[in-house]
């Protein structure tokens, strides 16, 4: 236990030497900072509890939030008129593996459905099964983007008939990313805060076509969600923005890409290393401390 809480330890102290061996290969970390853990200490000593229509007040600054983003553009979220609050897109996940029961997934999406079923079997775009609803990642892990072949994999899904799940949760950590959700086949959105920094205290909000049954639309309906969380969801998005780390590491990134000949994603702790991902949270940290 003793050398695992020093390998944690070692893996986020910003003293570290800047070399290769802190590319992260095998489990990429999103990124965090002290300024973030400050404002996470210093919440409630600040803060007062609100006394407002927290969940309401959170879902208007979500959005507005997601409107403002600089550096990348999202459409079609108005056709989505169901909004609710979820305690990360993992959340998002579970409820409709709870609904659905069984879903698809393509290989080298969120590591979670691998952990949730070890014997997992991934979907192509061929072996798409109508008796399935999918479940894919906007931006898609592995490439810190776009999948390149959505175009194709929502079409496909469209002709059988399969309702299409979008989990995004790296929303908050990218940037030059264009997307329009209004696409037939989308019945709901999952976006959180946690890849923007709040991986800690995790909170988003799902977009729906129509109310779905379940779990995360029950405990919005009778007012189950943790209102420390809301609160602190409203005035995270209030003082930093979607593109936070760019603008604070944008330089820092483009060192460690010439450094260790990396190519870039649009995620800001993946990189590229002969086409497939490696994590860089730990080498930027180690740039700006």
């Amino acid at each position: 236990m003793r050398t695992y809480w020093l390998s944690i330890f070692m893996r986020d102290n910003t003293n570290r030497q800047y070399t290769e061996e802190w590319l992260q290969y095998d489990r990429p970390q999103p990124m965090y900072s002290n300024k973030i853990n400050k404002f996470y200490d210093n919440f409630y000593q600040n803060n007062p509890v609100h006394t407002i229509d927290l969940d309401q007040k959170f879902k208007d600054t979500f959005v507005k939030w997601l409107e403002n983003h600089k550096y990348s553009t999202f459409k079609g979220l108005g056709a989505f008129p169901r909004h609710d609050i979820i305690n990360g897109c993992t959340q998002f996940i579970d409820d409709l593996y709870q609904r659905c029961t069984t879903l698809q997934t393509f290989e080298h999406d969120y590591k979670y459905h691998w952990r949730l079923n070890n014997n997992i079997e991934y979907a192509t775009i061929d072996t798409l099964d109508p008796a399935k609803e999918l479940l894919i990642s906007m931006p898609f892990p592995f490439y810190g983007d776009v999948h390149p072949q959505m175009n194709e994999i929502l079409a496909a899904a469209q002709e059988k008939n399969i309702p299409v799940h979008i989990d995004g949760a790296w929303i908050s950590c990218i940037r030059d990313i264009e997307f329009d959700f209004d696409h037939p086949a989308i019945q709901t959105v999952g976006i959180s805060l946690s890849k923007g920094g709040m991986g800690g205290n995790r909170i988003g909000l799902r977009f729906a076509r129509n109310t779905p049954e379940g779990a995360v639309t029950i405990m919005n309906d009778f007012n189950m969600n943790s209102q420390a969380l809301v609160s602190m969801g409203i005035k995270f998005m209030e003082e930093l923005g979607p593109e936070y780390f760019w603008t604070i590491y944008n330089e820092a990134y483009n060192k460690v890409l010439t450094d260790f000949d990396l190519e870039p994603t649009k995620a800001i702790h993946l990189a590229k290393q002969n086409g497939k991902p490696v994590g860089v949270r730990a080498l930027l940290r180690c740039l700006i401390k």
